[in-house]
């Protein structure tokens, strides 16, 4: 008993990394390729580079995408002999992003639990959770995404030339494996360009050095995107961006904004169509899509998790006012991340985009609801009843996400 009393916190730990890649095994392993977000799209990809070698034409159904995912799924698929072999990816990648987040919470949070704390809100997080049985690039983006957003933050915090040019190393390659996954990246240049405009602020004497490499992270970041967006613009249609852009009107109505109905309707599923705020609720903390569970009008599983983000996203909030106090910084590095995801999701419905309705794109926001919930987390009451939520809803998501040979989404 002492020794599980003094071992406790790597036994909680191993427990969920151990049940998260469980779950992530089993719904890959019966999970039909064909489902998910334009999944036929994506294995399409994979197979053509799997076969010939070669990045097929951008003219065909997702094929306009940039090809670093479908590279890797074609090794993958290659190696293992198996195209069943690619749904494993981003079971990794899921927990590569929790662990990228957790080293920019280790830099701003010197308490332990705080930093194990906001990488558990991420594992326990339905909207991360939906991905890692499908083939797509969603993931993999997000990644490089957050790769960019915390190698920025680490920038912020440099004391010295040798850890500028290695953290600006970091954000360049970050910048440029992104463009090559999604162009995606580009909703985290906001942030990139703060970053050096603080860093050079505070460092005007070193002013040279800073421009050198701010200037060249933006030319080699050019110089990687132009055959994406030569390549984008091959296709036979507008790309998603220069279909969006060319769309935006006022195609909601001014309540689509501010809606709050479906609260007391105990709307989990519908909510997307008629309001931002439902719409992000659903699905930053369930699946309201369909694309895992079977669509019922409600289920008790969903309404556990759909019940503790009422909870949870204020928690986060109060822990990101605590971090204005403590490291202004570092805060307005976060909240940019947040108002860039969240300006993309609404600039995404002025378009009436076709994915406006999930965070898809903008999955970084997890970004700043990890930090918050670390920064929630300031004193032991804080932290164990942040700890009981998680952990309910780490429970009741790997139950209501385990996916059963009968679901739709296994044929």
């Amino acid at each position: 008993m002492k020794w599980i009393w003094k071992n406790g916190k790597w036994i909680v730990i191993a427990a969920v990394i151990i049940s998260s890649f469980t779950l992530g095994f089993h719904n890959a392993s019966i999970y039909a390729p064909n489902h998910g977000f334009d999944g036929s799209g994506h294995v399409y990809y994979i197979q053509y580079v799997a076969k010939h070698w070669t990045i097929p034409p951008p003219t065909e159904w997702e094929t306009h995408q940039p090809p670093l995912y479908y590279i890797i799924g074609a090794a993958v698929m290659t190696i293992f002999g198996t195209f069943r072999s690619a749904h494993y990816i981003n079971i990794f990648v899921l927990w590569m992003i929790i662990g990228m987040v957790g080293l920019g919470l280790r830099k701003v949070f010197k308490d332990k639990i705080q930093v194990l704390l906001g990488m558990f809100s991420l594992a326990a997080l339905p909207m991360l959770n939906i991905f890692p049985a499908m083939i797509t690039n969603e993931l993999l983006s997000t990644l490089f995404i957050i790769s960019a957003a915390i190698a920025s933050l680490y920038l912020l915090h440099t004391k010295n030339k040798k850890q500028v040019i290695l953290y600006s190393l970091w954000l360049g390659v970050s910048l440029i494996l992104g463009i090559w996954t999604k162009i995606s990246i580009i909703t985290i240049l906001p942030t990139v360009g703060v970053v050096f405009l603080i860093f050079f602020l505070r460092n005007r004497a070193k002013h040279p050095l800073i421009l050198i490499i701010g200037f060249t992270t933006l030319i080699l970041f050019i110089a990687a995107a132009l055959p994406i967006f030569l390549r984008g613009a091959q296709t036979k249609g507008p790309s998603n961006v220069t279909n969006t852009i060319a769309s935006i009107k006022a195609t909601r109505t001014p309540d689509f904004y501010f809606r709050l109905d479906w609260i007391w309707k105990v709307d989990m599923y519908n909510t997307q169509y008629y309001s931002m705020l439902g719409a992000a609720w659903n699905s930053f903390f369930s699946d309201g899509h369909n694309v895992i569970t079977p669509f019922i009008k409600f289920h008790k599983k969903a309404f556990i998790l759909w019940s503790l983000g009422f909870i949870l996203l204020p928690l986060s909030l109060y822990g990101l006012v605590r971090l204005w106090k403590r490291n202004k910084d570092t805060a307005i590095i976060v909240n940019i991340i947040g108002a860039s995801m969240l300006g993309m999701y609404v600039l995404y419905n002025l378009g009436n985009h076709y994915s406006a309705a999930r965070l898809t794109y903008e999955m970084a926001i997890v970004i700043p609801y990890a930090f918050g919930i670390a920064g929630a987390a300031h004193n032991k009451r804080m932290k164990i009843f942040l700890f009981i939520l998680l952990s309910i809803q780490f429970i009741i998501l790997l139950s209501f996400f385990w996916i059963l040979s009968w679901w739709h989404v296994t044929k």
